[in-house]
């Protein structure tokens, strides 16, 4: 051989010296195995490069990640506020229609009766032994009292009336109307007493 070889990218060297450039044939070339790649500067600069890049692009897609579980929470929170504010809605609703629902019965009564709240008087009608004038008070559409005025001809005539009116007075209460019943023994008196409660319950009702 003309000269020495050393492999694994370490330079050989040749002894023949038509192989050199030089004109001084003591000159030594030196080859390189070209089977052997070498690891340049460049090289090493490109794979430390290529492996930050990667770390970005995890350390990005990590951030991406996060934002989007940010993104949901949010979604999630704003959803049940909505809904916090839909049930508090429903909630005033409700308590709203209760409370008309609670004031509805008295109008309810008032609409059924027929009459109005307050005072009716009706006309002095006048009999063979004296007069009668009644009136009566309506509250939440039901008459709840009768009052009578009476004039008599005689101190009989005033024994019968005051005996007869408490009677009259009580069924016109019960029976919610003037139309009611004579009492006995008190014809004259009753009959007035009829006609004029009958005006004021008409009152009631206009």
């Amino acid at each position: 051989m003309g000269g020495a070889t050393i492999t694994g990218g370490v330079a050989a060297v040749a002894a023949d010296p038509t192989s050199l450039t030089s004109g001084d044939p003591s000159a030594v070339a030196v080859a390189t195995d070209p089977s052997v790649t070498p690891t340049t500067a460049e090289e090493s600069a490109a794979a430390t490069a290529s492996a930050s890049a990667a770390a970005s692009s995890a350390a990005a897609s990590k951030a991406g990640t996060t934002a989007a579980a940010t993104t949901a929470a949010a979604t999630k929170a704003g959803t049940s506020a909505a809904a916090a504010t839909t049930a508090a809605k429903v909630t005033t609703t409700a308590a709203t229609t209760a409370k008309a629902t609670t004031a509805a019965p008295a109008t309810t009564s008032a609409a059924a009766s027929g009459f109005k709240n307050g005072t009716f008087a009706g006309p002095t009608v006048s009999h063979q032994y004296g007069t009668v004038a009644v009136s009566i008070t309506v509250s939440g559409g039901k008459i709840t009292a009768v009052t009578a005025t009476t004039t008599s001809t005689s101190s009989q005539s005033t024994s019968i009336t005051s005996n007869a009116v408490p009677t009259l007075k009580s069924r016109v209460i019960s029976a919610q109307s003037g139309s009611i019943s004579t009492v006995s023994g008190a014809t004259f008196t009753s009959k007035a007493f009829i006609t004029s409660v009958q005006a004021a319950v008409t009152a009631a009702k206009a």
